[in-house]
């Protein structure tokens, strides 16, 4: 008998075992929910490190894409009952982790230091290495890296667009601009000048973005940070390095794509850093 070890060994078991999968009426959405996850953590991800702060980065991208509270727990639901469902059928030995319903988020979102970002990209190949730096100094979700064309970047005026640009509107109409950081600037020059326009300027390097999850665990897991420090974490990274340079909250707002104030809201909870700058700020 196969050892049960990942998240999509433990979802195909629950399907065949558990009866109000096999044959509930809400099978469709349960199928729906799970392949949310799938597409956060990667089917290889070990059971043993879905923990509860894992979980926590889990809701807290959801909550960065604004998706309803309500919604998030469904999302969360058919996770902990597949860690629930093996454990009960002795099929894993780790207590599975209780998650509390979600109500808003209780704290910053996981985030890297940037001298953590450049141990990441020390420790990574040139092409994770330029996908990562690329990440942080973008605040860019997943799918928008990877789908970023060479016709999306604007080498003269120093911006890229994601989600569309001027002139060429996506379905949503919700294209945003990003001023090209000095960081990425060499990065951007190498991979736009004389590339097809509409050629994608990372995604054609990756497959999808499983195997970015799978190589960027392996680096995280490097440098000594634990499992719930996500690819997502550099979008949070981002944000938050935002805030501690004294941006508004407003221009943070735009630069990630946020519909909903009380969103970028929680990138201002106070940082040590933050704390002292402000008192240093009043007093020196």
């Amino acid at each position: 008998m196969t050892e049960i070890t990942t998240w999509q060994q433990g979802m195909d078991y629950t399907f065949k075992t558990r009866h109000s999968w096999k044959h509930g009426g809400g099978k469709r959405t349960t199928v729906i929910n799970c392949q949310h996850f799938t597409d956060f953590a990667g089917p290889d991800y070990p059971l043993v490190d879905i923990t509860r702060k894992y979980l926590k980065s889990y809701q807290q991208h959801c909550e960065d894409l604004e998706i309803p509270g309500a919604s998030i727990n469904r999302r969360i639901s058919p996770v902990t009952t597949v860690l629930n469902h093996l454990y009960d059928e002795e099929e894993i030995d780790f207590a599975p982790p209780k998650v509390k319903q979600f109500k808003e988020s209780q704290g910053r979102p996981y985030f890297f230091t940037k001298d953590e970002v450049d141990e990441l990209c020390v420790n990574s190949n040139h092409r994770l290495s330029e996908l990562i730096r690329f990440a942080s100094c973008t605040g860019g979700r997943m799918s928008e890296l990877l789908s970023v064309k060479a016709k999306d970047v604007d080498l003269q005026k120093n911006c890229l667009y994601f989600g569309g640009r001027p002139g060429f509107n996506t379905k949503n109409g919700d294209w945003r601009v990003i001023p090209i950081a000095t960081p990425i600037r060499d990065i951007l020059e190498q991979r736009v000048i004389g590339t097809h326009p509409d050629c994608a300027i990372f995604g054609d390097e990756w497959n999808n973005g499983r195997s970015v999850l799978w190589y960027f665990k392996k680096v995280t897991k490097q440098i000594g940070k634990e499992p719930h420090y996500v690819f997502h974490s550099l979008r949070h990274s981002f944000a938050t390095w935002n805030v501690e340079a004294g941006t508004q909250l407003r221009v943070l707002m735009d630069l990630m794509g946020h519909k909903l104030y009380k969103t970028t809201l929680r990138y201002a909870k106070a940082t040590d850093k933050a704390r002292d700058e402000a008192l240093s700020s009043v007093f020196n």
